[in-house]
């Protein structure tokens, strides 16, 4: 999942150290647990000279997790995930990961440390993240607190950003892995299982329909209820106010205004991964979005097994990835993913995050990637 303008209206808050209640309050897991043995508040990266110093290079990396699944804290690839599908770059400059079958949310500091940011009863299969402008994360999981897991029981929980505690927020919310926080303090909720973009007020509960028709696939531009969609999994806001939704299976990328009036942003609908002008540019089943500071937007391709950036002056590129799926690290276009349905990027649009899970399946593949540009590669 993706910055979600929040990153962008926040930088001030790398500046203030905002994220110190993280470090100081979350604990890694007990040897019991299958973790790291931690005495007392886990390290922070600030002051920790052992988990201080980021991993830098150009090009693609694993920065956490390995083909093994499981559940384990560390450093780097020592560390275990089980299918991580979602992934939010915090405005502390951690990345916090949906860590799926886990049914955790984990933290991945720039160092590689992993530590488990949110474990309690109740808090089952999370997928959608999204950090609002003040801070605040939320969270989407596919079970309610109760436990029951079905395309009608997703649930939205407000953590804790210091503790990782998970409140309800919402529930029988459908299945909206994408989320987005707006900057007045809204949610939207983008419902891959029924096709629909909803809004959220997380003040009082209340859902509201944005566009799109309940268990009604299809495609078509036009206001609320004329318009349609086909698996839509994930949203964006840009600096100009306009939401941009990934259509998975119209393999289109949408724009939603906040009137509900959506039209086609680019994607021909023909599945492909042809880069060029907008109106040519083909994906195929996009996923993740991601947005930098100056309205570049970052699309993962389910499909294709690529990273792609829309550009704001209309050209479509391939950033990342052969195009097949696999696992290889290195210049970011011999690299190969295979989960790829979570993605997040800086404002500065140079580095970017992917959870590179196994899709529910049998892949092993359990990792957190980061692909770090070039200019020259843009």
């Amino acid at each position: 999942m993706t910055i979600k303008l929040a990153y962008a209206l926040s930088l001030c808050m790398f500046a203030s150290g905002c994220g110190a209640g993280v470090a100081e309050g979350v604990e890694a897991l007990s040897a019991e647990d299958g973790g790291v043995v931690v005495d007392g508040p886990a390290p922070d990266p600030r002051t920790d000279p052992a988990t201080a110093t980021p991993i830098v290079g150009a090009g693609v990396i694993t920065l956490a997790g390995g083909a093994q699944s499981g559940l384990a804290d560390g450093v780097g690839t020592s560390a275990r995930f089980n299918n991580p599908a979602n992934l939010a770059l915090g405005p502390d400059g951690n990345v916090y990961v949906a860590d799926h079958d886990n049914d955790e949310v984990r933290l991945v500091r720039p160092s590689g440390m992993t530590l488990t940011f949110t474990r309690q009863p109740g808090f089952s299969h999370p997928f959608g993240l999204a950090f609002a402008p003040d801070g605040t994360l939320y969270a989407q999981t596919d079970s309610d607190d109760r436990g029951e897991r079905s395309i009608h029981s997703g649930m939205i929980w407000r953590l804790d950003r210091r503790t990782g505690a998970a409140t309800p927020v919402a529930r029988n919310a459908g299945r909206p892995r994408g989320l987005l926080a707006l900057p007045d303090g809204r949610l939207v909720m983008v419902d891959n299982e029924h096709h629909v973009v909803r809004l959220l007020d997380p003040r009082t509960g209340a859902m509201t329909d944005l566009a799109g028709v309940h268990d009604a696939p299809g495609f078509a531009d036009g206001t609320g209820a004329a318009a349609r969609f086909d698996q839509p999994s994930d949203v964006v806001l840009t600096s100009d106010g306009r939401l941009i939704v990934a259509d998975r299976s119209n393999h289109r990328l949408r724009v939603v205004t906040l009137a509900g009036v959506v039209s086609t942003y680019v994607g021909t609908g023909a599945p492909g991964s042809i880069d060029g002008h907008w109106s040519t540019a083909t994906f195929n089943l996009p996923q993740g979005l991601g947005v930098d500071a100056d309205g570049n937007v970052f699309v993962t391709e389910l499909g294709g097994f690529n990273v792609r950036r829309v550009a704001i002056d209309g050209m479509v590129t391939t950033v990342a990835g052969v195009g097949a799926p696999g696992y290889a690290d290195g210049e970011a276009p011999q690299a190969m993913f295979f989960g790829m349905e979570g993605l997040d990027v800086s404002p500065d649009g140079q580095t970017l995050y992917v959870a590179d899970g196994n899709r529910g399946g049998t892949e092993a593949s359990h990792r957190i990637r980061r692909i770090e540009l070039v200019d020259d590669k843009l």
